[in-house]
């Protein structure tokens, strides 16, 4: 089978026990998981995506680097485009963000996603209030979405 395949078939598992609960997804090279809070017909609401492969185990920064740009490129399809934020040689890691966020009247939310060396990828929303601490927000997409970014997680580390 194909991630979409068997992504479409756990969200219609999730989708009939509870609506909510735990997406996981085992791949040739890892494994795609995201905590659901909603799953309908048409969409669903995650607090993170991720995919975790032992293929990210001994990456370099330079190849995070690489992995980073090709996701920025790819990732269209989002709310807003993506964009490097920073790059942590300390942590090996590589934080690319909504640019620009999507600003509402008393808030600034955006997309922020990682890519780690040890090796996960992993994409959550964030909402900014003036004076308060950013929080992770749920992130509300079309299951055709959830199954693309699966894919381009997936092909970005092959």
């Amino acid at each position: 089978m194909d991630i979409k395949t068997d992504i479409q078939r756990e969200l219609k598992r999730i989708q009939a026990v509870t609506g909510k609960g735990l997406l996981q997804v085992d791949v040739d090279a890892g494994r795609i998981e995201a905590d659901l809070l909603a799953v309908d017909a048409i969409g669903c609401s995650f607090q993170t995506l991720g995919y975790s492969t032992d293929k990210l185990a001994g990456a370099t920064l330079d190849d995070l680097k690489s992995i980073s740009e090709g996701l920025t490129g790819k990732l269209t399809y989002l709310l807003e485009p993506i964009g490097l934020v920073e790059v942590d040689q300390d942590r090996a890691a590589v934080q690319l963000r909504s640019n620009p966020p999507q600003k509402g009247e008393d808030s600034t939310s955006y997309y922020e996603l990682m890519v780690r060396r040890g090796g996960d990828i992993t994409l959550s929303r964030y909402e900014k209030r003036p004076g308060l601490m950013r929080q992770i927000v749920p992130a509300n997409i079309t299951r055709e979405v959830l199954q693309r970014l699966a894919e381009d997680f997936v092909a970005a580390v092959e």
